[in-house]
């Protein structure tokens, strides 16, 4: 993948996330964890509707809006605040929380959670430029929510609890706490974050200077693993908050070690990307380490709690890993704006985009960068040209509003097939079987196709749309055969 620049473009990945915006406010995408190697289809729910996990979008536009002042973007907003404040189950709990999983998951502490972050941070940034009763709204939503999900551990961290998970919620509480009259929460926050430092903290990797944290309580006793690199933006910023509310150093002090512990166990790629670590397995006072396959895109949630500890006093090398990172976004982004997915997997996890991930990514960004001269119109301007993301096993495709994962001749049996404006996809079988055909509505215009050799990646169809092809991977894309 050809590196142009150390620096991302965050419109262009704006303008992408903005492209599978529905006219009700939902979120759609393609729904690919690339850290556990999983998408709808592997659970054979097709399903590209909308997700919570794609949340922090919503907190991003919101922080453009404060920046850049736009009647499109205010009433893109609000499309989107109404969407996930307004879609809930009958137990209170939000609707479409299942991500990788699909809609066959309604049940789950950390998705829900998320998508009432991404409402909350909103809020915090562009609130004052909402209709008071839409704010209002939002923050009786969260409320609901959080009731909602007292069925998780009675609402308080506990031994049950996932440490991610728990951290999330502590986090939607103190941004709750912090825009509403309801002091619930205010005297529970300090005893919550000191029961998960307690529960799940673990100093010593991969330095005296550095701690993780356990997945759960279990991984602790018996041996298991750290949570992984990306997630740990959701442990970091919880503890800042913290700090600046409680006034105790401690807190601020343990989430820097949070951010050594991923700083000081990265590694370098063979394209020479600074990259997060997968996780570390740790047991009887071994930590083992693993560092791929691990996603690219996604690494925002942990930069942006980088980035609130760097708000607290200047690091050189928490600053220095942050430019590092923006390096990587700069190598592996498309000219449509979105990120390869991830390395390692040689399958569609490496290339098909998330939305969800990259929501997470826009946030930090957005912090980090700012959204820039010329932001809206550009956000807002549909992509005229052909978009595809091509590895040795799979490639991603997307037109307009058609997109597709395939595999290059003979190098699998990928055929999935969708739109930005559906919330389902599909599946294309082959014509000797006796499954229906694909829906017309779903079929891909002329999709590229490519043939993998020994030498690269060769495109072999003849199709004229423009388009930009970008590689990943161990193969060079050597053009038209």
């Amino acid at each position: 993948m050809e590196h142009r620049t150390t620096t991302p473009d965050t419109a262009a990945l704006a303008g992408w996330l903005h492209s599978w915006v529905t006219d009700e406010g939902a979120v759609n995408g393609f729904h690919n964890h690339s850290v556990w190697g999983t998408n709808p289809a592997t659970f054979l729910d097709f399903t590209s509707g909308h997700t919570t996990f794609a949340g922090p979008a919503l907190g991003a536009f919101a922080q453009a809006l404060a920046d850049r002042p736009d009647e499109r973007g205010v009433a893109l907003l609000r499309r989107l605040l109404r969407y996930q404040s307004a879609e809930t189950q009958p137990d209170g709990q939000y609707r479409h929380i299942g991500f990788q999983v699909g809609e066959s998951a309604t049940n789950g502490l950390i998705h829900n959670a998320v998508g009432a972050l991404g409402m909350l941070l909103a809020v915090r940034h562009a609130g004052h430029l909402l209709p008071a009763g839409e704010v209002t709204a939002v923050l009786e939503s969260v409320r609901r929510n959080l009731d909602a999900c007292e069925i998780y551990g009675g609402g308080r961290p506990g031994e049950d609890g996932t440490c991610n998970q728990e951290y999330a919620r502590v986090w939607v509480k103190q941004l709750y706490t912090e825009l509403s009259d309801d002091k619930t929460y205010v005297d529970r926050i300090p005893e919550d974050l000191a029961e998960l430092v307690r529960l799940f903290h673990h100093r010593g990797v991969p330095d005296a200077d550095s701690a993780g944290t356990f997945r759960t309580v279990r991984d602790r006793a018996e041996g298991g693993i750290l949570e992984p690199a990306e997630y740990y933006g959701l442990m970091i910023v919880p503890l800042v908050l913290g700090h600046r509310a409680q006034g105790d150093p401690e807190l601020l002090a343990e989430a820097r070690r949070l951010c050594r512990h991923v700083v000081r166990s990265a590694w370098t790629d063979d394209t020479g990307a600074t990259r997060f670590h997968r996780y570390w397995y740790v047991r009887d006072g071994r930590a083992l380490k693993t560092d791929t396959p691990m996603l690219i895109a996604g690494m925002g949630l942990t930069l942006y709690g980088i980035h609130e500890v760097l708000a607290e006093g200047p690091d050189p090398e928490l600053e220095a890993f942050t430019r590092a990172c923006l390096a990587t976004y700069a190598r592996y982004q498309t000219p449509a704006g979105y990120f390869a997915s991830a390395s390692g997997w040689h399958n569609e996890a490496d290339i098909a985009p998330s939305t969800a991930w990259h929501a997470h990514d826009l946030l930090f960004l957005m912090a980090r960068l700012g959204p820039g001269d010329g932001f809206w119109d550009r956000v807002l301007t549909p992509a005229d040209r052909q978009s595809v993301l091509v590895s040795d096993r799979a490639y991603w495709a997307e037109s307009g509003v058609h997109w597709c994962v395939r595999s290059p001749l003979t190098a699998g049996d990928l055929h999935l097939y969708g739109r930005k404006d559906r919330s389902t996809f599909n599946r294309e079988f082959f014509a000797w079987t006796d499954r229906e055909p694909l829906p017309e509505e779903l079929r891909y215009p002329g999709p590229p196709e490519f043939f993998v050799a020994n030498d690269g990646i060769h495109r072999i169809d003849r199709g004229e749309a423009p388009t930009d092809i970008t590689a990943v991977g161990p193969l060079p894309y050597r053009g038209r055969l």
